[in-house]
């Protein structure tokens, strides 16, 4: 009886051994064979000099280093190539560079007055406060004491004399602040003391026709930042024109006739004489530090001319398959919160005034009496700032005035980068409109009076602004998807071309070689799992004595 375990290693007890062997050896040739027969009838370019039996070893080895060298080369190219697919996902193309100018909405005009308070109204105020006043100071200790409010227009000067806000503004929570109210109104206040609209602008005209100043198309008092100004357009009333109302040509425009005597003032906004006047689009809060809006400060007895320029941008709406972050801009119908639209438009400037507006409640527990409510959420229980806020609000005047969108390393910049206002929800607009203006002035003894138009003050106290549409046309740009898939399939193919001949007849014959072997393997070890092999059936029957044993010499 022979002993199995002591024999299990050994060749020479195996039956037909040879044969075992030829079959092993069958299937490596048959392997070579077929990677042979590829490498010879492969589309791929100079593959076949690895089979070619008239070249020497040395040349299949410098043939082996000239496509390691390619194949480099390609993977560092493809490399590059995808990293500029990624990044230039999207470009921006001139679509139409003669758009006509009367489809291009007419923007939102807002002149604000050099004077913001009215001596007037401000002596009124003062005779009411002295009233109220147990020690019985006269009017005129308040009227100075008015013009602390002007300190909300400085907002980028440094201001002395914090104790006496705080010290007059305890005297206005007591005594200034009504009974239905719970905190100091200092929207209202301001609302009373900044002159009124029908005082300083006196005539209007609209495409060579005169027009009611002050009805629901043409000037509102609305809040800037400034606080209440006069704001032409602001409900975007003439955003559908015709060519006749293209508002092109400075007698086509809006003509704006102004009192701008000083027989009123108290507290002036500028150093200069003259007055403000903001344009900007009828859904944006006029503010500069928000972006997108354009100021400029005429002087005063002058006629002004503002010739406008407007570039019009749209959205694919391809560009919606990608996300917002993905593609830096938000369409009106998808951004995050319903109070960054304005008549149901969306704009990054009303965004970052929004996320400034926030800051300030955080950090001075107010909200700025010249922003509007409905960009801000819970601003239930919040009070406007007043005078005993200012000192805070200058404290962090350089956050609210460095706005960024994107946390983004600067050498140099580290400081201003960790004391910047940081506002990452806020993004362009896919659908968008930037104005651009250009300003010419004529001298006193130039001024004009349009025709129909007549005041009873004196020349010297008047001054004309102009605004119009500089040119009939505009350009139209469209912001598109540059890197379909049309155009990845492309260049990779172009690439892997150049460099080995690629094709889809090689991707198929690699494809089918690679699938033959792995339906080959997966065959193989189908039948090994599911019944016991060949040699362990011989080996039972050799454990149980029922086949004879053969001893190879």
């Amino acid at each position: 009886m022979v002993d199995i375990k002591s024999t299990s290693n050994a060749v020479w007890w195996i039956k037909n051994p040879s044969q075992q062997r030829r079959h092993s050896e069958s299937l490596g040739n048959k392997f070579a064979k077929d990677m042979t027969d590829l490498f010879r009838n492969i589309s791929l370019h100079a593959y076949n000099k690895f089979v070619d039996s008239g070249l020497l070893s040395c040349e299949k080895f410098i043939w082996l280093c000239v496509h390691v060298t390619i194949l480099c080369f390609m993977s560092v190219a493809l490399t590059y190539t995808w990293d500029q697919f990624v990044l230039q996902h999207f470009s921006i193309n001139l679509y139409d560079p003669l758009y006509p100018v009367q489809n291009v909405p007419f923007p939102a005009v807002s002149i604000c007055s050099n004077n913001r308070i009215s001596r007037k109204a401000a002596l009124q105020y003062a005779q009411e406060l002295s009233k109220l006043d147990p020690a019985k100071h006269s009017p005129d200790y308040y009227m100075e004491r008015i013009l602390y409010f002007n300190s909300f227009n400085y907002r980028h000067d440094r201001l002395e004399g914090h104790l006496d806000f705080r010290e007059f503004q305890k005297f206005l929570d007591h005594y200034g602040t009504s009974d239905n109210e719970t905190f100091y109104n200092m929207l209202k206040v301001m609302e009373r003391l900044t002159p009124k609209c029908e005082d300083f602008i006196l005539a209007c005209m609209l495409g060579a026709k005169r027009v009611n100043c002050f009805e629901e198309k043409t000037f509102q008092t609305k809040l800037t930042m400034y606080g209440p100004c006069c704001m032409f357009n602001s409900n975007d009333s003439y955003r559908e024109r015709t060519y006749r109302t293209r508002f092109s040509g400075s007698g086509m425009g809006l003509i704006v006739v102004m009192n701008t005597s000083h027989a009123d003032d108290m507290a002036n906004l500028l150093s200069m004489d003259g007055y403000a006047v903001i344009i900007h689009a009828p859904n944006r809060f006029p503010e500069i530090s928000s972006g997108s809006s354009l100021e400029v400060f005429p002087n005063i007895n002058e006629e002004t001319f503002i010739a406008l320029k407007a570039r019009v941008l749209d959205g694919s709406d391809k560009l919606r398959s990608f996300a917002a972050s993905h593609r830096k801009c938000y369409f009106d119908d998808e951004v995050p919160l319903a109070n960054m639209l304005v008549n149901n438009k969306y704009s990054m400037s009303n965004c970052i005034t929004r996320c400034r507006a926030r800051s300030v409640m955080a950090l001075c527990n107010c909200i700025p009496f010249y922003t509007p409510l409905s960009l801000v959420d819970e601003s239930d229980g919040v009070p406007f700032c007043t005078l005993g806020n200012i000192e805070c609000m200058q404290q962090y005047k350089f956050k609210w005035r460095n706005v960024l969108t994107e946390h983004i390393e600067f050498a140099g910049l580290e400081r201003e980068n960790e004391e910047a206002l940081l506002c990452p929800q806020c993004l362009q607009s896919c659908d968008d409109i930037h104005y651009d203006i250009s300003m010419m002035s004529l001298p006193a003894d130039r001024v004009s009076l349009p025709k129909g138009i007549d005041v009873d003050l004196n020349i010297s106290e008047i001054s004309v602004l102009k605004v119009f549409f500089g040119e009939t046309a505009v350009p139209y740009y469209k912001r598109v998807v540059t890197n379909t898939w049309v155009e990845a399939t492309s260049t990779v193919g172009n690439i892997v071309s150049i460099c080995m001949g690629f094709s889809m007849v090689a991707l198929l014959e690699i494809f089918y070689f690679v699938v033959k072997y792995l339906f080959i393997a997966l065959k193989r070890y189908v039948t090994q799992n599911a019944k016991p092999s060949k040699w362990r059936r011989r080996l039972s029957r050799l454990s149980n004595g029922n086949e004879p044993l053969y001893i190879c010499p």
